[in-house]
């Protein structure tokens, strides 16, 4: 069977294809053509035709409908799709328009290698009605690794609160199948006012700015959100350069009781990955319908974003619950112009 399929990545000289795709594509001793952007003219005479086809996608959202347009002729192709899926939701529905003129929905993969997790699909509720709140952290180490472009571009509100966040909180509060975390989605909002700051906040890690050489970047490093899912409250929280290394879901229930659920940090999830594509298995992977509602979701906050000049500047090594307490700057041409101790609170929702 792996003898008679093509695995073709697109963005084979990319961070995402170096670390992950590459050596998951090895282990399952997948046969692999490599497709770097000079290598767009003449992709067609690497291709075996007369082999089952997977085109993997790991290049930015912006070039996907290109490469979509341009591998358009092999109609029975399976494609898979990296996150983020878009930058906004209108972006992301001009992604589904595009891919569903060209493929059929059941041909498209969209990969959060998340849901790929063991840990993650373990996380089931017995009760799911007795639960009285859910507070999502990912707090990350490391900072952006030199990924400058990226970074910039992307931020963590689509690199990590789109895609990792929201699906957790989907099967927290339903269950790992893709028509309860769509539901769930459906149902989840921030209610609060953004402009106020007191259900959403972005943060910036100290030296970020001098790292990217951009001393008016706005890219967020951080961000904390209260949403709400049928008045339960939940709180998202994730942050890079910080602390500790540490992804967890906390769900508190009526009872007063709480459970932890550790998302582990998992090398063999992008083999699953491609496994579960090959096999045609799509529960671990993303809904159009899901991608839409988790957009919609954020849709305001990016809106609300687009004009702001506030940001939590926060030192390197923070604790992730420590950073509403840090100093709230207002920036004027790259310079602080004033500042406002923020006091650390609980979340409210507003």
């Amino acid at each position: 069977m792996k003898n008679n399929i093509n695995y073709v990545i697109f963005g084979a000289s990319g961070d995402l294809s170096k670390r992950y795709l590459l050596p998951a594509v090895e282990k399952l001793g997948l046969p692999v053509v490599k497709i770097s952007r000079n290598d767009y003219a003449t992709f067609n005479q690497k291709i075996n035709q007369n082999s089952e086809l997977i085109f993997h996608l790991a290049i930015p959202s912006d070039a996907v409908s290109e490469t979509i347009k341009l591998i358009s002729n092999y109609k029975n192709a399976k494609i898979l799709l990296e996150k983020p899926f878009g930058r906004d939701l209108e972006s992301a529905k001009n992604l589904v328009e595009v891919t569903e003129k060209y493929f059929n929905e059941n041909q498209i993969y969209r990969v959060d290698h998340y849901l790929a997790k063991k840990s993650l699909q373990n996380l089931k509720i017995e009760n799911p009605e007795k639960i009285s709140s859910v507070e999502i952290i990912a707090s990350e180490k490391i900072d952006i690794e030199g990924r400058v472009n990226f970074y910039e571009q992307t931020g963590a509100l689509r690199d990590f609160v789109q895609n990792h966040m929201l699906e957790m909180a989907a099967v927290a509060l339903g269950s790992f199948d893709p028509e309860a975390r769509g539901r769930v989605l459906k149902n989840l909002a921030v209610v609060c006012d953004i402009s106020k700051h007191e259900c959403v906040k972005r943060g910036q890690y100290a030296g970020y700015r001098e790292e990217v050489g951009n001393r008016e970047s706005m890219t967020e490093t951080f961000v904390a959100i209260n949403l709400v899912y049928k008045n339960i409250p939940v709180v998202l929280k994730t942050g890079k350069a910080l602390k500790e290394k540490r992804t967890e879901v906390k769900i508190h229930l009526r009872n007063g009781s709480l459970q932890i659920f550790n998302i582990e940090h998992e090398p063999d999830a992008y083999e699953r990955v491609i496994e579960a594509a090959i096999a045609g298995n799509k529960d671990i992977f993303i809904s159009k319908d899901e991608v839409l509602e988790s957009w919609r979701i954020l849709n305001d906050i990016q809106e609300s974003w687009k004009d702001s000049t506030e940001i939590i500047i926060y030192p390197k090594g923070s604790e992730i619950d420590e950073i509403g307490a840090v100093v709230f700057l207002h920036f004027v041409n790259g310079q602080a112009a004033e500042t406002e101790r923020i006091a650390q609170k609980k979340p409210v929702l507003r």
